[in-house]
């Protein structure tokens, strides 16, 4: 009996087993099938699912590579230095690369209040002088697709409580570039961004404090007046016993706080009535500095005194003083031994932000073109040209399969710098060549970790 049971319940499983298989062997041949939704058709939904998880994936991978690429330059921007001063007095930053911040007695107000800001304010100040500072802060040197070369940049913004300050109206602060060498022609720039690229304007109300001016608004003013000076100069200058008469031609600089400097005989009559001029120049008062568009400057001041004497024989003296050599004569300031161990590009300014030294490169035309960079992914890359021969630095503007500098120089010496994220990792590409009318291809982006991209570019400090 119990024999039988078993062959029962052996002949139905077969009889299930067989059944199924047919319905699967049925739905193989007929995948549509709706009468049942078999596992199969799950499978294939997923694949399809999987597939466009895929697409989905690679948009996202495009815009989180963007994403990766904009915050490796944002954590690697140069860091700010901050300053606590006191808006009631007069101040004087140095900053950690020598860059110097006159800032004078109540210059700021708040923008939220346009009342007097009080109390400290926080000053906060990053410096780009080196290639690599600049390249990570985002920063290249064109003015309205111009090419720029320059001295170094600057940002700077203050605070008070929480509270955005600026300067207020009338008000400069000053500003000193430190310099390795003088160039020509230095101006400041006033920095603007649209999208992720810098455009340097000229700020034509700045004034050139390192220049020295012999036009000015406001001449300079003897403390006391003219006939105070006259009546000083006429007191003090001893006669000698020579028969001279005739005039003595002498200049110097009265700079910016009202000293005299850099006294010089330009014209003489004798070598004991010339040095006794200089004596009695070298024991001046202060004078109230010269001024353009408000703002203090050096200025060559000219001042020629006349010596009488009954028997002098004018054009002997005269004779004497074209054989004789010039010799200029300067006085010793704590300002002038300063200036001597930094020298300094030097600006007003009144504005805050992005604040550049900079001067315009000037070209023939025909030595102008618009280079450009062949890239396989233009929409996530980042890519700068550095020229050897000046301080400049470019950045490229996107084109289909393309990256283009606009108003290059041709048959310039250069070093491009390519970066880029690939499915959350960088990229680098670095290139010396020499530009041309022919667009550059065949980069070779090489991976690197975040901390080796880094200091790669900072490697292209050398073309500072």
């Amino acid at each position: 009996m119990k024999f039988k049971l078993v062959l029962i319940i052996a002949f139905v499983i077969g009889i299930s087993s067989c059944k199924n298989e047919a319905k699967e062997n049925n739905l193989k041949s007929n995948p549509d099938n709706s009468g049942i939704k078999p596992e199969k058709e799950t499978t294939l939904n997923d694949t399809l699912k999987t597939d466009s998880a895929v697409i989905s994936s690679s948009k996202n991978n495009e815009a989180e590579n963007k994403k990766l690429l904009s915050d490796f330059f944002i954590k690697n921007d140069k860091k700010p230095q901050f300053f606590l001063i006191n808006n009631q007095k007069d101040t004087t930053i140095v900053c950690a690369e020598k860059t110097k911040i006159t800032i004078k007695a109540n210059s700021f107000v708040s923008v939220k209040t346009g009342n007097e800001a009080t109390g400290k304010i926080k000053i906060s100040v990053k410096e780009y002088y080196s290639i690599s500072d600049m390249i990570l802060g985002g920063l290249s040197t064109t003015s309205n697709g111009k090419l720029l070369e320059t001295g170094g940049m600057l940002y700077i913004s203050a605070t008070t409580n929480g509270e955005k300050c600026d300067l207020k109206k009338g008000k400069n602060i000053e500003i000193a570039f430190p310099k390795k060498n003088n160039k020509d022609g230095m101006q400041l720039f006033n920095g603007n961004w649209k999208k992720d690229q810098i455009n340097w304007i000229v700020n034509k109300n700045s004034v050139d404090l390192a220049q020295t001016f012999t036009n000015v608004d406001e001449r300079p003013v003897y403390i006391g007046g003219n006939e105070a000076l006259y009546k000083f100069i006429g007191n003090n200058y001893r006669n000698s016993d020579e028969e001279i008469s005739g005039k003595i031609y002498a200049s110097f600089v009265v700079n910016r706080e009202g000293n005299v400097t850099n006294i010089k005989i330009t014209k003489g009559l004798s070598r004991k009535a010339d040095d006794e001029y200089l004596r009695v120049l070298k024991k001046l008062g202060k004078f109230t500095p010269g001024k353009v568009q408000g703002v203090p400057v050096n200025f060559t001041y000219t001042l020629p005194i006349t010596i009488k004497s009954e028997d002098s024989d004018i054009s002997n003296s005269r004779n004497y003083n074209n054989n004789r050599p010039q010799e200029p004569y300067s006085t010793k300031t704590d300002e002038n031994i300063k200036a001597n161990e930094i020298s300094y590009y030097m600006f007003s300014s009144a504005k805050l932000g992005y604040l550049n030294c900079d001067r315009f490169l000037y070209y023939i035309p025909s030595m102008v073109i618009n280079y450009g960079v062949i890239v396989e992914d233009e929409s996530n890359v980042s890519i700068n040209i550095i020229y050897h021969s000046f301080k400049s630095i470019m950045k490229g503007e996107l084109s289909p399969k393309k990256v283009i500098f606009y108003n290059s120089l041709l048959k310039e010496k250069i070093t491009i710098v390519a970066i880029k994220y690939f499915e959350g990792k960088p990229f680098l590409a670095i290139k010396e060549t020499t530009t041309s009318e022919k667009s550059e291809k065949d980069l070779q982006f090489n991976p690197v970790t975040p901390e080796e991209l880094k200091d790669e570019i900072i490697k292209l400090n050398k073309f500072n």
